[in-house]
């Protein structure tokens, strides 16, 4: 008989996620299994634990990393700091060092970014000034190249987009991994990490990490390029 669960894993292992009808083309040919039968298969590995779900109708292999993002003491003291002063805005705060595992050609970032409501990003940029940081309102790719060491430590404040996908770790809100993924390839300040090396970021990010592609490709939309991550999702799985 043959071992259904087996070659679904198997095709799991080579592919960073799929769906049922991806599955069903893999093993069309197969004269003795539906749809409805794979569907089942896919069900009983996902309750058993070796299948994940990530998004409607997607699945992965479940043993892949959980990506998580965990604000440093410093970084919970500046969430505390501005939320004195801006009790109803949010602060997403991280630091560029979280790119690292993703990246193909390392590239020093110790930068601190600190995403909020746009009409408070100027207040934001003017009291951290003000005390004595080194902070930058929005930095153009121009900016960055020409006066800029992100291998040195400063602060970058910029728009949080509404409805980002983010989550909250030891009280401070921290970006998830798709909306890194997306902010990587949109954002001008990371002008250094797109094109190729961009492309590079995702194979690592879908080869070792759980990406929920309906949180990934809602949040594209949102930043006006669901179409490029396609395409790069796209390239990735036919290359592999």
């Amino acid at each position: 008989m043959k071992n259904y669960s087996q070659d679904i894993m198997d095709y799991a292992a080579l592919h960073p996620y799929f769906s049922l009808q991806d599955l069903y083309a893999h093993l069309d040919g197969e004269a003795d299994i539906s749809r409805q039968t794979i569907s089942w298969y896919l069900t009983k590995l996902t309750e058993s634990g070796q299948l994940r779900r990530i998004g409607h109708g997607k699945y992965a292999k479940a043993d892949k990393l959980q990506f998580a993002i965990v604000p440093t003491e410093e970084q919970q003291s500046l969430n505390e700091i501005l939320k004195h002063h801006w009790p109803f805005a949010n602060f997403c705060i991280y630091d560029g060092s979280v790119i690292s595992p993703l990246q193909h050609l390392l590239a020093a970032n110790s930068i601190t970014y600190i995403e909020t409501e746009r009409e408070a990003t100027s207040a934001v940029f003017n009291h951290l000034r003000d005390v004595g940081r080194t902070v930058y309102l929005r930095p153009t790719r121009e900016l960055i190249y020409n006066y800029i060491d992100l291998s040195q430590p400063a602060i970058f404040v910029k728009p949080l987009i509404t409805e980002s996908p983010v989550q909250e770790c030891n009280g401070v809100l921290v970006p998830t991994l798709e909306k890194l993924l997306v902010d990587l390839q949109q954002d001008d300040d990371f002008f250094y990490l797109q094109e190729a090396e961009g492309v590079n970021i995702f194979r690592n990010a879908l080869s070792l990490y759980t990406i929920n592609e309906s949180r990934l490709l809602r949040y594209a939309s949102r930043r006006g390029i669901k179409k490029e991550i396609e395409a790069i999702i796209k390239s990735i799985n036919s290359n592999d």
